[in-house]
């Protein structure tokens, strides 16, 4: 696939890794439509997206329900044209234990604040793309951010990985292709969240994103990207 001339969604662009992709594909000549529900952050990488280039715009959602997701993707349609690419960003945490006291409770938020907008995404960027002449190509990113597991993140990976296998055999003849990027690391730090990831790590997600966008015979496969802080 030709970047240069791709209309791009991020998910999470506000932080530093969805910022590194953001730039690195502003940089290519895409045309970006930046997502998060962080308004500052989501501010702060329109602004440098736009000293490299001024096709990008941030979209602002308070909520990742289905409705708003779609809504998103009609504007995005209507605002630069057909939506070629989805980089779809996981950002749950590790299962709870069964024994933990509030198992129930994590396990239930976990389902509905992660799984649940990483999934309707994914259904309706297909939805959009399935239509389209054109190829379409939806990059899962793994995102923990872990205070009690610090090494790779399992669930995340199992998760992503998972999902990424199914979407691409069943969207495969609807010429849209599905690959992934696992495990990335963060480890959350209260006093400065945005400094977790060094810069060469971030560029090498990035490259490995347009790796997967570039290579049209990628598809239901995972890159690895070991994260180190």
């Amino acid at each position: 696939m030709h970047i240069g001339q791709s209309v791009a969604i991020i998910t999470d662009a506000g932080n530093p890794v969805g910022k590194a992709v953001a730039l690195h594909f502003a940089s290519l000549g895409a045309t970006l439509a930046l997502v998060d529900n962080n308004e500052v952050e989501l501010k702060k990488t329109l602004q440098s997206c736009r000293k490299i280039s001024d096709t990008s715009a941030a979209f602002f959602l308070q909520c990742y329900d289905e409705t708003s997701i779609q809504n998103l993707f009609q504007q995005v349609s209507e605002r630069f044209g057909a939506v070629n690419i989805l980089l779809n960003t996981w950002t749950g945490t590790e299962i709870p234990h069964l024994l933990s006291p509030t198992s129930i409770t994590d396990f239930n938020d976990l389902m509905q604040k992660s799984a649940a907008s990483f999934f309707i995404f994914g259904k309706v960027a297909a939805e959009f793309m399935q239509h389209q002449p054109h190829q379409s190509v939806i990059v899962n990113l793994a995102l923990s951010h872990e205070n009690h597991h610090p090494h790779a993140p399992t669930t995340s990976k199992t998760v992503v990985s998972g999902l990424t296998q199914n979407w691409a055999n069943e969207l495969a003849d609807f010429n849209i292709r599905v690959g992934g990027i696992v495990p990335i690391n963060l480890q959350d730090k209260s006093y400065d969240q945005h400094a977790i990831v060094n810069v060469p790590m971030q560029d090498e997600i990035a490259r490995n994103v347009e790796y997967i966008v570039r290579n049209d015979s990628f598809s239901g496969r995972m890159l690895e990207s070991e994260i180190g802080v």
